[in-house]
């Protein structure tokens, strides 16, 4: 409200800390604070000009079924309204397409008994001559599935004990018998067949997932959705339950002041002996929230009612007590105890009673199951290790199975109820009921908060879209322009929480990786979204984060968030329970899949609430948010901060935040003449016509207000702006109303005073009457003849006189009612004032008495005081002989005390000495098993180095051979190149004639020896061809060696080139020169000294594959690196656990390659 309205007197509504909105008087207004007294006397100090709401007395008095229908929409008039029609027995209202539901806590209201739904199934297709309520809502959605043919969903909301079963109930009876209204006998009875058989649902669901909490005596831990199915006819025929998120913590422990499910009281209630069970304060999930009472499903009769039901349901008996086993199995299981033993841990022997009747319960192997308890198995490096598990450990492993199981089991008993009232061949439409949790911010807000509350941010999401786009509609209709308005979206909040990167996906992240914890998710998700105009966290927060929701900001603690989103049951424990003799205990475990990525919690919710929006956005919903007004549970109790939170949080006040986005404050033209014809210059026009001259005159744009059809849309500034105006005139009018007031008062006074003169006349003539009577006596006695004589004459004159006296003493009476209403009042004064001098009278008395009583009490005292010193005397001798006696005592207390301290420290000297022990055997364990992992992989290194040596000296060998044969070709070809003339020349010398050989270089080619670097030739052959030929002289060549005709045979194979030239290098290095040899000799002496140095003299590097190495797995002093890698021989650091998980996948490939080798081929 703007500051410039506020005035002092004025009437408003304030916001007070203890009871949110209330009605007061504005005592002082500075400008920026003010104070208010509250009707009820409570004065609210300092508040600013948004804690009040300055209203009128009209606003006050409003009373509507549709709070969007009030003149002035605010969430304190909205309250106020709320408030008023509760203290009438009112608990419903509508806002918009919102029914409101306050929770009376008393079912005998006379608006709301069954006995006035005739009344409502006597309307036609819309609800319009009675008061809203949960009815209304199901006849509107029957009607406008039948009527348009499209499907249709109620939304059920509100937070814990808010009446979200009980709405859904009377809705869910309602559609029952909206559906037999009409047609024949058959299709009534089978219609009411199928809602009793829904109804009879209703107990084994609430008995195995409803519990006692701190706020609601039958509080449902799970949300639901049933699809209520109806045929073209409009007949009830079936209906399908879908369920989300069972609370699965309560399963094991119940926070204090709260139950368990009460399905583990009923089955202890039963007393059915088949079942072995004592008294409930024997098991430990019992008396956990040490409640072992309640109002709701805690008698043996409630427990024979939902066997009832089942029966009823046609659930067959042999299921029945098998459901009943599982969850006396579970009470078993769950005082199951372990102890520490060495590293491990052992059952203790008290509890292995309840192991065994778990056991027997269900079905199963207990010397596996004691097996399984305390220990755990992992397949590494192609074989299982199996190691010990702490008592924390066990523990966890303990609360996984019994969650797992009894979840299991209310999703067989989800199943069983779709499979019984399902009709999977109905060709009509269904009505969508979902009764899901409300948003939740408690003290401490944990895993099941954030999936909680992402279903309701989702739900508010859709809410606030389709209000928004049917108020558009409405402006749209009016003709009014709303381009400018923007719509208040939440898909950036939806998009932290569940979008790509969001927090459930990191959370997930978080929990795919082996040493994934809370602190690192944490991590992940501030550096993520810290820049999140929705996100927050705070320096301080060391486990915590904020997320801004549409109802408010909630803490959310990220302890223990990834053991909740996981699935931690191991597969032993899977197959166990499927070993079961019970069939139905056996089939609800399913079967252990390897290789395949298991579906968190958060992530498979996730999937159920975008399904689910799939589906509500795919109908035509309706809401009903409960709402419970007083957190004592008792009637006609309403707590205004309690009652907005919830309004906040069920979206109720998000449509007067939507109202405020366009134009909040909307008036019919008859309304608005009403109010503001002060404003026009002729208060006789039409409204539409005072309304067009007001705007005119304060210049309204778009953004002020707007004139519609049949209504004025106001912004909320200028709804101020407009009442300033009004103000104006009403200060000017009330000055000429205040000048008629004075005249008209004046004109009274002059009136009054003639009347007063007009008594005074009669008063004298009353007086005169007396000694005129006298006188006519003595007349009478003079004239008594005269006047018998006029007797008549004057008895004529005596009745008008006597009709005269008569008219006086009325005027008398009247006064003298006067007087005595005035004597009245002193009287009242009189006794006021001795009321008042009574405590001064009192506290005389009293002190008389005082002093007497004074000095009666001295002389007692005196005689006392000497008894009281006798007495002392005594107790002094008393007190120190106790003395002696404590001292004596407390000494041997003290001696004890020292044993017992000794013993003590002995004993945990003892113990730590153990723990030290078990710890080294634990460590030698730890660095044994890496050992076997880091030799695993070092065997799989060198056989993979191995193979890479193998494979490079085969491709060497193949470049080699490759070189050498280029290498020959190019030299045989080069040789050929030069010996060309030679062979043509040996060809000529073939010929007998000898006619071609003149040329003496020709003869000297011929002769010369012909040899080819591609063939062969032996050692002998090769010495034959290098040893010198004889030289002889020839005619006409000089020098010339000569060659006979057989030297230069074909048969003959020159020396290989390569053989030669290898065989001339090693001559050479065989025989070097005496210089070269001598000064070889002397530079390497010359070395050898200055090695002698230590300073030159390095050690050289092992490597890792040496045995020596102590980095070598083979080394008997190795120790795992302490970054938890291997390194492997080439150098390379691998962490040890992907060594671990590659072994388990090489294993299982090479598994598999057998069985299919093995398989026949077909």
């Amino acid at each position: 409200m703007s500051g410039e309205l506020i005035e002092t007197g004025a009437l408003c509504l304030a916001l007070s800390k203890k009871d949110s909105w209330k009605v007061g008087t504005v005592d002082e207004w500075n400008g920026k604070l003010g104070t208010v007294t509250c009707v009820d006397g409570e004065r609210l100090a300092k508040l600013s000009e948004n804690d009040i709401n300055l209203v009128s007395e009209e606003v006050l008095q409003e009373d509507v079924d549709d709070l969007l229908n009030l003149t002035l929409l605010h969430d304190s008039t909205l309250l106020h309204v709320l408030r008023k029609r509760y203290m009438k027995d009112v608990i419903y209202t509508n806002i918009g397409a919102i029914v409101v539901a306050l929770n009376p806590f008393n079912f005998k209201i006379p608006h709301y008994t069954d006995d006035n739904m005739p009344k409502y199934l006597s309307e036609g297709d819309h609800i319009e001559n009675n008061l809203p309520h949960s009815w209304a809502v199901a006849h509107n959605t029957y009607f406008e599935m039948k009527n348009d043919m499209e499907n249709q969903t109620i939304l059920v909301s509100g937070e814990s004990g808010a009446g979200k079963t009980e709405a859904s109930k009377i809705v869910m009876k309602y559609l029952a018998a909206l559906s037999c209204k009409s047609g024949d006998a058959a299709n009534k009875e089978a219609a009411s067949a199928v809602g009793q058989k829904i109804n009879m649902a209703s107990p084994p669901l609430e008995s195995f997932g409803n519990a006692k909490t701190v706020r609601n005596d039958n509080s449902s831990r799970f949300g639901k959705f049933m699809k209520v199915k109806f045929d073209e006819s409009g007949f009830l025929v079936g209906a399908f339950i879908t369920k989300y998120l069972l609370e699965k913590s309560r399963i094991v422990i119940a926070a204090n002041g709260e139950r368990v499910y009460h399905s583990f009281y009923l089955v202890v209630r039963g007393q059915d002996p088949k079942y072995k069970l004592t008294k409930d304060s024997t098991y430990k999930s019992l008396s956990s929230g040490n409640m072992l009472t309640n109002k709701e499903f805690d008698t043996k009769e409630e427990y024979e009612e939902v066997i009832s039901s089942l029966s009823t349901m046609g659930v067959s008996s042999d299921d029945i007590h098998s459901m009943w086993s599982g969850v006396a199995g579970v009470l078993n299981c769950l005082n199951v105890d372990f102890l520490e033993d060495g590293e491990g841990s052992t059952i203790k022997e008290d509890t292995l009673p309840y192991l065994e009747l778990c056991c027997e319960h269900w079905s199963i192997s207990s010397e596996e199951f004691k097996k399984l308890a305390v220990t755990t198995s992992m397949f590494i490096g192609g074989q299982w290790i199996t190691t010990v598990l702490n008592p924390t450990k066990a523990k966890d492993g303990r609360d996984a199975l019994v969650k797992a199981t009894y979840d299991l089991e209310f999703g067989w008993l989800v199943d069983k109820c779709n499979t019984l009232l399902d009709c999977p061949g109905a060709d009509g439409n269904w009505i969508g009921l979902l009764d899901i949790f409300g948003f939740e911010d408690f003290e401490v807000n944990s895993f099941e908060q954030i999936c909680i509350n992402l279903a309701n941010e989702s739900l508010q999401g859709h809410y606030n879209e389709y209000i928004f786009t049917k108020d558009m509609q409405l402006c749209r209709a009016e003709g009014i322009d709303v381009t400018e308005i923007e719509f208040p979206d939440n898909t950036e909040c939806l998009n932290l929480i569940s979008g790509r990167g969001g927090i459930l996906a990191l959370l997930d992240e978080e929990c795919s990786l082996g040493k994934g914890s809370s602190a690192g998710f944490l991590h992940n998700v501030e550096e993520h979204h810290k820049k999140n105009q929705f996100f927050l966290k705070k320096t301080l927060a060391k486990n915590s984060f904020i997320i801004h929701h549409y109802a408010g900001s909630v803490s959310y603690d990220v302890t223990g968030v990834l053991d909740k989103n996981r699935d931690t049951l191991k597969d032993a424990y899977k197959m166990m329970m499927r070993a079961s003799t019970d069939p139905f205990i056996a089939a609800l475990h399913p079967e252990p899949v390897d290789n395949v990525r298991k579906v968190t919690v958060g992530g498979f919710f996730k999937e159920q609430v975008a399904a689910l929006m799939e589906v509500i956005n795919s109908t035509n919903p309706h809401w009903i948010r409960c709402v419970k007004p007083h957190p004592a549970k008792k009637p006609l109790h309403f707590d205004g901060i309690q009652t907005m939170k919830q309004l906040a949080s069920s979206g109720v006040l998000g449509t007067v935040k939507i109202r405020k986005a366009g134009y909040p404050i909307r008036l019919t033209y008859d309304s608005f003449k009403v109010r503001y014809r002060v404003c026009s210059s002729d208060p006789t026009k039409d409204g539409k016509a005072i309304a067009s001259e007001i705007f005119e005159h304060l210049n309204f744009g778009r953004g002020d207000g707007q004139l519609g059809v049949t209504i004025v849309f106001l912004k909320t500034h200028g709804y101020v702006e407009l009442e300033k105006l009004k103000k104006k005139r009403m200060a000017v009018f009330s000055q000429r109303l205040v000048m008629q007031a004075l005249t008209q008062i004046s004109r009274y006074r002059v009136a009054c005073q003639r009347k007063a003169k007009y008594v005074e006349t009669i008063q004298s003539f009353i007086r005169c009457k007396p000694s005129e009577k006298e006188w006519r006596r003595r007349q009478y006695d003079l004239v008594k003849d005269a006047i018998i004589e006029s007797t008549k004459r004057v008895l004529s004159c005596m009745k008008e006189e006597e009709k005269l006296r008569q008219d006086i003493h009325d005027e008398v009476e009247m006064s003298m009612a006067n007087i005595i209403d005035s004597l009245q009042e002193g009287m009242k004064i009189v006794e006021q004032h001795w009321w008042d001098t009574k405590p001064e009278r009192d506290e005389v008395a009293k002190n008389v008495v005082g002093d007497e009583e004074s000095g009666e009490r001295n002389s007692i005292l005196h005689q006392e005081k000497d008894d009281l010193a006798t007495l002392l005397k005594e107790l002094e001798e008393h007190r120190l002989h106790m003395e002696d006696l404590v001292f004596e005592r407390e000494e041997r207390a003290r001696q004890a005390e020292e044993e017992r301290l000794r013993e003590e420290a002995e004993r945990e000297r003892q113990l730590e000495e153990a723990r030290r022990q078990a710890e080294r055997e634990a460590e030698i364990q730890e660095v044994e098993r890496r050992r076997q992992i880091a030799l695993v992989a070092w065997e799989q290194q060198s056989k993979q180095d191995q193979l890479t040596r193998q494979r490079l000296r085969q491709e060497k060998e193949r470049q080699l051979e490759f070189v050498r044969t280029r290498r020959v070709q190019e030299e045989s070809s080069q040789y050929l190149k030069k010996t060309e003339r030679q062979q043509i020349a040996r060809q000529r010398l073939s010929y007998p004639s000898t006619g071609f050989i003149t040329s003496p270089k020709v003869l000297e080619a011929a002769r010369s020896p012909v040899y080819s670097p591609a063939l062969n030739l032996s050692p002998p052959d090769l010495q034959q061809m290098s040893t010198p030929r004889k030289r002889t002289s020839a005619a006409g060549s000089p020098g010339r060696s000569s060659l006979s005709r057989a030297s230069l045979s074909p048969e003959i194979n020159p020396p290989n080139v390569l053989s030669i030239q290898k065989a001339r290098l090693s001559q050479t290095r065989l025989s070097p020169c005496q210089t070269g040899s001598l000064d070889m000799v002397a530079r390497m002496k010359k070395l050898a000294k200055d090695c002698t140095s230590a300073d030159l003299i390095v050690s050289p590097k092992m490597e890792l594959r040496d045995v020596r190495n102590p980095e070598n797995p083979n080394h008997p002093r190795w120790k795992p690196p302490s970054d938890d890698t291997v390194l492997l021989p080439d150098g390379t650091a691998v962490p040890i656990d992907a060594v671990a998980m590659t072994n388990e996948d090489s294993t299982e490939r090479r598994r598999r390659e057998r069985r299919t080798r093995a398989e026949p081929s077909p």
